[in-house]
């Protein structure tokens, strides 16, 4: 509810935009270092 109160106040679209690239960023970020996780964790199997 927090952020639907959010994002029906009537705020500037700019913080809406701008709260959005967050999350996005977050996300992006969130998967590549899973993907590196991964990716070193195979390695690692495979070395031993």
């Amino acid at each position: 509810m927090i952020l639907l109160d959010i994002f029906s106040s009537p705020i500037a679209s700019g913080a809406q935009l701008f709260l959005l690239i967050v999350v996005i960023l977050i996300g992006l970020g969130a998967g590549l270092s899973a993907m590196d996780a991964r990716k070193t964790f195979s390695k690692g199997k495979k070395n031993h």
